[in-house]
Formats: C-alpha cells, structure tokens, sequence
C-alpha cells in the first residue's frame, strides 16, 4: 500500500480509502448485510488501508454509526484517519457546530481527521461555513478541513482564509470533467484530490452492456437520458456514446490482459494531483481486488491508448463537472 503524507502536516493517508456510503442498505447500493461490510473494513485495515470517508448523508447516520461501532470494538480508532463532512443543508455556523458534535458521537471519537463541506450552499456563505469549520479546528474537534464537490469559485473565496487540505471529486474514465479548470487550480495550489465513484458506480466494473441494464438508480447521470427515472437533468444524454466508450475501453482491458475494474483504478492514481482514492466494498473479496488493482501500474502507451478512447465523450459532456445537474442548475461554480 502507498500512502501520501500531505505537505506540512502529520497527516498521512493510503492511497486507497475505504468509501463508507456503501456499507449500509439504501435505495442505491441495495441490500447490505452488516457482517459483510464488517469483514470488508477488517480486510481494509489488514491491508494496509488506515484512511475512511464516511457522511451523516449516508443512510442518515447510518454509515457513521457502523463505522464508529467498528473502530470502537477493535480498539482501532488511532490507527485510523477518518473523514466526514458538513450536511450541505445544514451549512450555517451554528449548524456547522451542531453537526459536527453528532457525527462525533456517532463515530465514538471526540476528533475528526478531516472534515469537509459535502457540497457548497448558494444560500449560506461559503466563507461563514468555512469559518465555523476554523472554529472547530481551533477547539481540536476536527485536525484538518477540507472540501467537496468545490469549483473554482469556490476555492477562491476560500484560499486566502484557509486552504483547504483537500478537495473531494468524482473523477473516472467516462467522467472527467475536473481536467478542465479544478484539478488545475487543485496542483496549483498544492490541494490533494480525493476521488469519489472511480469505477461510476459498477459502470467501468464492467457490469454492464447497455444502457437498459444499468439501475435506475445508478443511472441518474447526466450520461443518460432526462427520460430515465430520477434523473434531475434535462440534458439528453450520451448512452450510445458512453458505451461505446466502454467497449474502447474493454478491448484495451483485453489487450493488457487485466480485467476492466483493474485498468479504471490504475489510470486514476497516474493522474497528476490525485492523493487518494475513495472505493467501496461489499465484501471482504472485493477489497482485495480494489487493493491489489493499484499495485500494478499502467505503461505509457496504455495510458494514452484509455485517454484517446473516452476523448469524445469528455468532449461531448462539456465542462459542467456536475454529474447530476446540467445547465444553470450545476452546483458548481
């Protein structure tokens, strides 16, 4: 396992981090049993993973609360760095506050590692937020503070008060819109990167073959159709480009002999700014997987071969890095 040790701190991370959304039961990742999700975090830190990213989003607490049972019962909680983040609905200073206080008792800790906006507030200040967020770093409730979801307006009005120590992104094969101005302004001023839905949520697992097969709920993306049940777009969408995008890159999996899955990690870690990568697992085997799939890195050609082969639909997304709202409604900014 490789780890990052972010510049000026103390604070070191894998370069694998245990994604915490999907070890609870919701609508999206379907049924989860807890003894599963339990054995795969054993098998994360018996892997050499000690960093964790979990939110009151996920589940409504529920992710939180599995985490701090977890690192509680094992006596593990200083061998590990976790993170959490600012409900985006609740992004006054005195809700910061309040927020904060629940997600420590959830977690069982009296500290959070890194603590970050979930996603920015149109109605809330940016800097007010960012301010209560300096307070609880002052009263060692959190260590560092950081951020998610972050366009470049936000990180201006943010980089002079305090840079965050991280800016939390999704980032994969078919979804790089960051390449165009954030992960830009994130190297030049030296923000980590912290990927969220690297394989676009069992899409570049190859799961599936076609745009019928994928999930409702997994399919709210502005790859697809407006038409497709909760989506919050009006966009039409890129299904057949986005699969076609796919086989590109299912027959450059073949070639190198390495399964899909594999081939997605890998190109994300050799991106320029990228500390860490958030993945879940179901099980115990599936963490195994993600671990051993960083451990081979891609040759040049390879990596040239994957960025050629999902150019047109980078092109044909546009710049908006929102992955669920187009047009005005992006929350980017």
């Amino acid at each position: 396992m490789k780890y990052h040790l972010f510049p000026d701190t103390e604070l070191t991370i894998s370069q694998l981090c245990f994604g915490c959304w999907g070890v609870i039961s919701d609508s999206h990742w379907g049924d989860r049993k807890e003894d599963d999700s339990i054995e795969a975090m054993h098998a994360a830190i018996e892997a050499g993973v000690n960093f964790f990213d979990t939110a009151p989003m996920y589940g409504n607490g529920a992710s939180e609360l599995l985490l701090g049972k977890f690192l509680a019962e094992h006596m593990l909680r200083d061998k590990v760095v976790i993170a959490s983040k600012v409900p985006p609905n609740k992004m006054n200073a005195a809700e910061v506050q309040l927020e904060c206080e629940k997600s420590l008792e959830r977690l069982q800790t009296d500290y959070i590692d890194l603590y970050q906006t979930h996603w920015t507030s149109r109605e809330v200040p940016l800097t007010e937020t960012w301010g209560a967020m300096r307070d609880l770093q002052t009263q060692g409730k959190v260590r560092y503070i950081g951020v998610c979801n972050a366009g470049v307006g936000d990180l201006s009005e943010i980089l002079a008060p305090a840079k965050p120590l991280t800016n939390q992104l999704p980032y994969n094969l078919v979804w790089r819109m960051i390449e165009d101005r954030i992960l830009p302004a994130c190297v030049q001023n030296q923000i980590g990167i912290l990927v969220y839905s690297p394989l676009m949520h069992g899409i570049l697992a190859d799961n599936y073959q076609s745009a019928e097969q994928v999930p409702d709920g997994r399919a709210r993306t502005r790859h697809f159709s407006s038409k497709r049940p909760q989506t919050r777009h009006s966009e039409a969408g890129c299904e057949t480009e986005l699969f076609q995008a796919l086989d590109r890159i299912r027959t450059i999996a073949n070639r190198v002999d390495r399964p899909m899955a594999e081939i997605a990690l890998a190109w994300i870690v050799q991106q320029s700014g990228i500390v860490s990568v958030i993945a879940g697992a179901r099980n115990a085997q599936q963490l195994s997987d993600n671990v051993s799939f960083l451990e081979r890195p891609l040759e040049l050609q390879t990596l040239n071969e994957l960025n050629a082969a999902t150019e047109q639909l980078k092109s044909l997304l546009g710049s908006n890095p929102d992955m669920w709202d187009g047009g005005s409604n992006s929350r980017y900014r």
